[in-house]
């Protein structure tokens, strides 16, 4: 659609679709800009000690501009939470999609996610921030999960229990590991060993648990 202003001196035509685009950009790339901060902020003091004067200095926006975008700091917890899930959903796609094996997929997961962040310690960090803020749970990840988890059950590979817990038993556990292993305090064999043991929690013969998060993290590692 275009419009005609009437000049002193000649009809301008103005093609509305193209200005509303180009705003459209703008505002993306605006958010986008206070989303990478609050990134780097958020890794950094983690998020109780972040402040908004922080997220707008570090995206060299104003405080009005940023309660343009998010009217609260859980607004943009949660956008970042979202955001890095996305990202990470996606390479789950991409590498867990051929593997039949329940426990295998499972294993598959756990070690994309730990791999993923440890490549990214930042976003590695918000995670293990997110996690233990106030922030609503991706659904993305929980919808995985249960996937690979009644798939385990219905082939015999895992116990049936209840799926909240068996999701905190995962998640909860592949967390700390992360969070020991961003910090130095932990060997990367370590997230070899805990995911075997969450198998062996889930069912799967001990065994066989290590030798499928050994072959699993070992994939999880190559580019």
């Amino acid at each position: 659609m275009t419009s005609v202003q009437l000049t002193a001196r000649r009809p301008m035509r103005v093609n509305l679709e193209a200005r509303a685009a180009t705003a459209a950009q703008r505002r993306t790339r605006t958010r986008e800009r206070l989303l990478d901060a609050a990134e780097a902020v958020v890794a950094e003091k983690g998020f109780e000690s972040a402040s908004i004067e922080e997220f707008v200095a570090a995206a060299g926006v104003s405080r009005g501009t940023f309660y343009n975008y998010f009217p609260t700091t859980t607004a943009l917890l949660h956008a970042l939470n979202t955001r890095v899930a996305e990202d990470l959903d996606r390479t789950l796609d991409l590498l867990t999609a051929h593997i039949d094996d329940s426990a295998a997929r499972l294993a598959a997961t756990l070690h994309t996610v730990v791999a993923g962040y440890m490549a990214d310690p930042v976003r590695g960090w918000i995670a293990v921030q997110i996690a233990t803020s106030r922030a609503p749970r991706q659904h993305a990840f929980e919808t995985r999960f249960a996937a690979i988890y009644r798939q385990g059950v219905s082939s015999g590979r895992f116990r049936d229990i209840d799926m909240a817990a068996a999701f905190t038993i995962a998640f909860g556990a592949i967390r700390m590991t992360q969070r020991d292993m961003l910090g130095g305090g932990a060997p990367p064999a370590q997230g070899v060993q805990v995911v075997a043991l969450i198998l062996a929690a889930f069912g799967v013969p001990f065994e066989e648990a290590a030798q499928i998060s050994r072959e699993e993290a070992a994939s999880a590692l190559r580019p």
